[in-house]
């Protein structure tokens, strides 16, 4: 009986050492995973400064206002160019092709097939009766 309990107690020992083994090393490569996405967190903030800097710098308004001047043919807005909503036209009821909606509502059919004669399609899009 006594060679069972210390069998069982050495059994029991070596589980538990192993469990904390297991337990340490996890808990050490986890920290170290903590310390890589820190390190991966400061970079991209850092990264965000720079570029937060970047987008200050080119959104200067003389810096835009030059570019403008540059590349946009922009002029003041003339008393002349505002109007009033009732010079606005109205949205027209049918759309300008002249179709009056027929071919937006019209419904999607596939054509029947001919008549006593089956085609088949080949690679250069001709038609080709099959006997």
């Amino acid at each position: 009986m006594l060679r069972f309990v210390t069998l069982f107690v050495f059994i029991l020992l070596f589980g538990v050492s192993a469990g904390l083994y297991h337990v340490k090393y996890s808990v050490d490569r986890m920290e170290r995973q903590g310390l890589n996405l820190k390190a991966k967190i400061a970079d991209e903030k850092a990264a965000m400064r720079i570029l937060e800097a970047e987008w200050s710098s080119l959104n200067r308004p003389d810096r835009l206002q030059k570019l403008s001047q540059r590349y946009l043919e922009l002029a003041p807005v003339q008393v002349t160019q505002v109007v009033g909503f009732a010079a606005i036209p109205e949205k027209p009821s049918e759309p300008a092709d002249g179709t009056g909606g027929l071919l937006a509502n019209a419904p999607m059919q596939m054509p029947a097939p001919a008549q006593g004669k089956a085609f088949a399609s080949t690679p250069a899009s001709t038609f080709v009766e099959i006997r």
